[in-house]
């Protein structure tokens, strides 16, 4: 895979720049997506680490969001995870937050793939339908939220409110934000539109589908869709904002992930 600028953690041999590795026995392996305008920092604040210590060994990837001098796609971020799937080399269950779970739908057929964890998830309809009805209903929020390509920390303070439930400390959202930004705008033109994903029928992974209760960017309905498609039903977490893994109550999110885990394919 190639490098993007990021050194694994001392003492890990065994991972490369562009990936982190949190070792621990078990199987199956887990691959971390973030979503759009983060890193994957989001889920080192506990959560990766959490699920390792459970007994599921987790990779955590930060998307390059250049690709040959050019703005990254989704097809290089599809690109790009794929081959962190390569360098593993065991089974993978793919754990995918907002456009990174759309990512990780789109690579439901790779044979390493035996499952994803799907996080208030980009459906494969993609955004258009949901992005409509924001504008129409909130455009002050839309258009904060149509500013993920900005550079980091550029984001108005109001966003937090938008992003985290009213659980989350003010101070402990405010320093979030200004760690995000820098989204590829490609990316997220393409995010708007409907994706190559294949049907539950077709792939016949497990896919678990969680949305966040108070989430104000993916609407319930856009979940429960994305769900029907991998025929299975979305289960939603009360009180939590969309960066799910980061609010107060990740712990009960992480201990259903690792639950379901225990019934998953080897």
């Amino acid at each position: 895979m190639p490098d993007i600028g990021l050194s694994p953690p001392p003492g890990s041999a065994a991972a490369r720049p562009g990936m982190r590795h949190f070792p621990a026995v078990g199987a199956p392996a887990l691959l971390f997506l973030h979503g759009a305008g983060c890193g994957g920092w989001v889920w080192e604040e506990g959560f990766a680490a959490h699920l390792a210590g459970a007994g599921f060994p987790g990779w955590v990837l930060d998307l390059a969001r250049q690709a040959h001098h050019n703005a990254a796609g989704l097809t290089d971020y599809v690109v790009q995870a794929r081959a962190a799937l390569a360098r593993i080399g065991r089974p993978v269950v793919l754990v995918g937050h907002s456009l990174g779970a759309l990512v990780a739908q789109r690579l439901l057929l790779e044979p390493a793939v035996c499952g994803a964890v799907l996080l208030a998830p980009v459906p494969p309809e993609g955004l258009w339908l949901s992005s409509t009805r924001l504008a129409l209903t909130d455009p002050a929020l839309w258009a904060e939220a149509a500013r993920m390509d900005a550079p980091i920390g550029s984001a108005p303070p109001e966003l937090a409110d938008t992003l985290f439930g009213p659980a989350m400390p003010r101070a402990r959202a405010q320093a979030l934000l200004a760690r995000m930004g820098g989204e590829s705008r490609a990316a997220l033109l393409e995010a708007q539109l409907p994706q190559p994903v294949p049907h539950g029928w077709l792939h016949g992974r497990r896919v678990l589908v969680l949305g966040a209760g108070g989430d104000r960017l993916i609407a319930s309905d856009a979940v429960r869709r994305c769900a029907l498609w991998h025929g299975t039903r979305a289960e939603f977490l009360p009180g939590m904002g969309h960066l799910m893994m980061l609010e107060p109550g990740w712990p009960g999110l992480a201990a259903r992930i690792e639950e379901w885990l225990r019934h998953a394919p080897p």
